[in-house]
């Protein structure tokens, strides 16, 4: 039937005038009004609909994967920034950001400043050491600068020449000891002129001697520098020599060429003369006793000292500090099969160290602390589980804990958590983040992270494991409960699984990026390395190495222990890898493969076949 031409003029026109089909951009990360450090490009990605339609962002060709996710590494500017997408439909979205901006040269004329660029907070040092002034100001000037009533004026060097840029140093005289002040600095200028000051926001204090402090609360770290990596994990109550502190940071003396830095929130003062004046230790008699789980050793001591924990082949040296070797006696255990022999010595002035010996490869894990009930310091030595290594169950008789990384809520400032289900990803408070990584579809980790443990709980059980979880669904478990939950829980080994991302500033496509395994204590090197090798075998994806790595969950010494970091959240395809219950089980069959051949389990028997 022919419709007449006036109504067909008019629906023609109808159609004309209707709007298409509208496409959508959803910009993920970074999040809106983030705040990104000095940088000349970053990445940043999300997901468009129609999947196939041309997209560029800030007139640049964005390459879409098939779902419609995408990550770009894009050139940005200083200051406030604004990310431009649009779709051939018209379709435009914005994501406002702010580059953080470098300091420009300042010019040498004009109005003079001068401002500190070291003191932010108050210090503490000793006769001896050196206090290090640094500023930046306007270019060309002669600069000088004083220390209360120690220093008035001293030179401040320029360098490089021009470069605004100014320091000075100074060492500490016994005769100094007890002056408190605030560092100053000045621009020198004519007879009658005015030059630009300057005042630090910390002041120092000069010490007559060292302080004694205690450790407030346990797993303390103490690092080799304010900044560096770990040294020695301590508990509650031990007492430590402090020579100084500096922005949140004690200096910590343990023998005339080893020092140690601890948090200054971590411990408390505390009365008594510090070494080396006096708060030497002596050891005692050592004991050893057969256990369950393998052997304790309980050494005398009067006082809690510094400790380091070494893990040998042969098993686990102790070095204890402020302290002399006063043992003795060493009675044994008829009945202990895991330490063959204790050996110790003093290695240097106020320096002990004790040998607890075992066979080669003999030492599962172990655990150092002050034992109220022994009055002295105890060390439990784990002997290697043993599992049943045969078919069906091969696993039967171990415990495995597995810990799906993150947790959910958004970490805010003054340790604040907010739950994810309050606040939509979208309205996170700028100055809040995501505790763990998003990917271009807004996949969280901690889901994925939970969906590969709840498989890999099904692969380990089917072979006669028991697993436990540190969570099983949207519960919060803190970071650093997740070891000791593994502990309580009974675990012979721990592997805490994730998923990747990187930092803001890093080029996405950079090199090939994938899986990786780290481990950190020695008798872990083995389980990560059976994993890798699993990972390496079964999963198509880049393979970024076994590594290791100062995480906090892999640090348990108690029994062996393992991150996997099983593929990268912000990249679309590996994204929706991740997301597919098909790959979740082929990564659960990985590291299920990999435990097996860590335990050298034999390999599965042929199914009979049956004689017709």
């Amino acid at each position: 039937m022919r419709l007449p031409v006036m109504l067909k003029t008019a629906m023609l026109s109808f159609l004309a005038s209707a709007p298409l089909s509208a496409g959508e951009i959803n910009f993920v990360y970074p999040s809106e009004g983030a705040s990104l450090p000095a940088l000349t490009k970053t990445f940043i990605f999300g997901n468009i609909s129609p999947a196939t339609a041309p997209f560029t962002i800030n007139g640049e060709k964005i390459e879409v994967y098939s779902n419609g996710g995408f990550i770009a590494n894009l050139p940005v500017a200083g200051g406030d920034f604004i990310f431009k997408g649009q779709l051939d439909d018209g379709t435009t979205a914005q994501r406002h950001v702010t580059i953080k901006i470098n300091p420009e040269p300042r010019p040498s004329t004009g109005t003079l400043s001068l401002e500190f660029t070291s003191g932010s907070a108050d210090s503490e040092i000793l006769a001896g050491d050196y206090i290090r002034i640094s500023a930046c100001g306007t270019p060309g000037r002669e600069a000088v600068f004083s220390l209360g009533k120690l220093l008035d004026d001293s030179p401040l060097s320029e360098i490089p020449a021009g470069s605004g840029r100014y320091y000075g140093i100074y060492r500490v005289k016994p005769g100094d000891q007890g002056a408190e002040f605030y560092p100053s600095a000045r621009f020198k200028a004519g007879l009658f002129a005015r030059g630009a000051a300057a005042r630090a926001k910390g002041k120092i204090r000069v010490l007559k001697a060292p302080v004694m402090v205690e450790t407030s609360t346990d797993a303390v770290v103490l690092k080799d520098s304010p900044d560096g990596g770990s040294m020695m994990f301590l508990p509650k109550g031990v007492k430590l020599v402090s020579e100084g502190r500096s922005n949140g940071m004690r200096r910590i003396y343990l023998s005339p060429d080893l020092e140690g830095w601890v948090e200054d929130a971590k411990v408390l003062p505390v009365a008594g003369a510090p070494y080396p004046f006096g708060s030497v230790t002596e050891t005692s008699t050592i004991r050893l006793k057969k256990t369950d789980f393998g052997s304790s050793a309980s050494l005398g001591i009067y006082d809690k000292v510094p400790f380091m924990a070494e893990e040998l082949e042969n098993g686990l040296r102790l070095t204890l500090y402020y302290t002399n070797l006063h043992t003795n006696y060493v009675i044994y255990d008829d009945a202990d099969t895991l330490v063959k022999n204790v050996s110790f010595r003093q290695v240097a002035l106020n320096i002990a160290q004790i040998d607890l010996e075992t066979a080669p490869g003999a030492l599962w894990g172990y655990n150092v602390f002050y034992s109220t009930a022994a009055k002295g310091l105890q060390v439990d030595l784990r002997a290697a589980p043993k599992p049943a290594l045969t078919w069906p169950k091969p696993l039967s008789g171990l415990t495995i804990v597995l810990d799906p990384g993150h947790s959910v809520y958004y970490k805010c400032p003054g340790d604040k958590r907010v739950p994810m289900k309050d606040i939509a990803y979208e309205a996170v408070p700028k100055d809040c983040s995501l505790d763990g990584a998003v990917g271009p579809m807004k996949t969280f980790e901690i889901n994925v992270n939970l969906g590969i443990a709840l498989k890999l709980k099904d692969s380990l059980s089917a072979l006669g494991a028991e697993v436990r979880l540190t969570r099983n669904g949207d519960e919060n478990v803190e970071l650093a409960d997740r070891p000791r939950l593994a502990k309580e829980l009974g675990g012979d080994l721990f592997i805490s699984l994730h998923n990747n991302a990187i930092g803001d500033g890093e080029d996405p496509f950079l090199q090939p990026r994938g899986f990786t395994v780290y481990y950190y204590q020695r008798h872990s090197r083995a389980l990560a390395d059976a994993l890798h090798s699993a990972y390496l075998k079964n999963i198509a994806l880049p393979d970024e190495g076994l590594r290791y790595g100062d995480y906090l969950v892999v640090r348990n010494t108690w029994m062996p222990a393992a991150l996997i970091e099983s593929a990268y959240m912000i990249l679309p395809r590996q994204e929706e890898l991740v997301n597919d219950p098909a790959f979740q089980e082929k990564l659960a069959g990985a590291a299920a493969e990999g435990i097996l051949e860590y335990f050298g389990a034999p390999h599965r028997p042929e199914p009979k076949k049956e004689n017709k």
